[in-house]
């Protein structure tokens, strides 16, 4: 049985994808910001030592922020950065040395706004921006391991995190990405051959 570490499991993209990975027969262990602060190097050290190997890792934990660039918060900033990135950066780093073992495959989740960037976001921006950079960098280093990693770029995904917003604007879950839907992009790219490397996936589309 293959395992798989899956990171802001509770809700959202992460819990689809734990989910649909258990389903799929792997043995899903799942991450909960709630117990384990991901942004916290020593935590997720001790919980990766538990581990004699893993398969798949998802990072999916993150948070938002939003608000004009001028008066944001240097706490709020660096909190943001903590978990989007370093919770990123921290699994990766932890993990890597027991898929090197056998190979495995890495999914980080980034977004669309890493890439298109608008105003009142800085914070978010920024940290989608840094996930994204560090992926596709991590990617050109651990290839020769059969060690597959691939950054996901979402738009708007209809989950809690823009759940007042979906109401505000009336809109449907089929006019967004759903958490499912990435969950099982992840799942097909994890079928493909050794020699079908992806990068890289955007998915959806964002707007002000």
């Amino acid at each position: 049985m293959k395992t798989a570490i899956v990171t802001g499991a509770s809700r959202g993209i992460g819990k689809a994808a734990a989910d649909l990975f258990e389903k799929e027969g792997y043995d899903v262990h799942r991450v909960s910001t709630a117990v384990l602060d991901v942004a916290e190097r020593d935590a997720v050290e001790r919980y990766v030592s538990n581990f004699k190997e893993v398969d798949l890792l998802i990072n999916s934990a993150g948070i938002t922020s939003k608000g004009p660039t001028e008066t944001m918060d240097p706490k709020e900033l660096q909190r943001v950065y903590e978990v989007n990135v370093l919770g990123t950066v921290n699994f990766c780093q932890l993990v890597l040395p027991l898929m090197k073992r056998k190979g495995g495959y890495i999914f980080n989740i980034a977004s669309l706004r890493g890439i298109h960037y608008s105003g009142n976001r800085a914070a978010y921006n920024m940290s989608k921006a840094a996930v994204r950079a560090f992926t596709l960098t991590l990617a050109k280093e651990v290839r020769e391991y059969g060690i597959k990693v691939t950054c996901i770029n979402p738009g708007y995904v209809f989950t809690d995190m823009i759940s007042k917003r979906i109401r505000e604007e009336g809109l449907q879950p089929d006019d967004l990405l759903t958490p499912e839907d990435i969950a099982a992009t992840m799942l097909y790219l994890t079928k493909l051959s050794p020699g079908a490397v992806v990068e890289e996936i955007s998915m959806g589309e964002i707007w002000e």
